[in-house]
């Protein structure tokens, strides 16, 4: 009888130890977003309806959505409302012609896996591509609005 309470009080403790190491699922935290950084974002996607609010490590504000062309885009606000980069991710099959010319040119047969477009003020927009050529070597790429591929 002794040795079953204690069974039973051993099966008990390790249960409720193990219980209390599950970690549990909590909601994300919702971002209120400051109405400079919101006027902005309106400013210049006024068309955009449904968009998802992020924040990231530097204090910086992210909205997500898609374009009305159905491309994934995001872009970067500081807390003062000034753009700090938009990001489009294209899917493989509709990126641009020219960046599609230019990878053909230099990698015949390549198979693109993803295609980023960086907007940063100040610097031109660029291309970021992600490709396995023909002899299964992966190529990460920075190709130009133009098409010139950076090496």
């Amino acid at each position: 009888m002794k040795n079953t309470f204690l069974l039973l009080c051993a099966g008990l403790i390790l249960n409720v130890s193990a219980e209390a190491q599950t970690k549990k699922k909590s909601s994300p935290a919702k971002v209120t977003v400051p109405e400079s950084v919101s006027e902005s974002f309106k400013g210049t996607y006024a068309s955009v309806e449904k968009n998802k609010w992020n924040r990231t490590y530097t204090g910086n504000y992210v909205a997500v959505f898609s374009t009305p062309d159905s491309l994934s885009q995001e872009v970067e606000y500081n807390s003062s409302g000034v753009m700090v980069k938009t990001k489009t991710i294209y899917a493989p099959s509709s990126i641009p012609v020219i960046v599609g010319t230019a990878i053909e040119a230099k990698y015949p047969g390549a198979a693109i896996s993803e295609a980023i477009k960086m907007d940063i003020p100040g610097v031109k927009p660029y291309y970021k591509v992600s490709l396995t050529t023909a002899e299964n070597a992966k190529r990460n790429l920075l190709i130009s609005e133009e098409g010139a591929i950076a090496q």
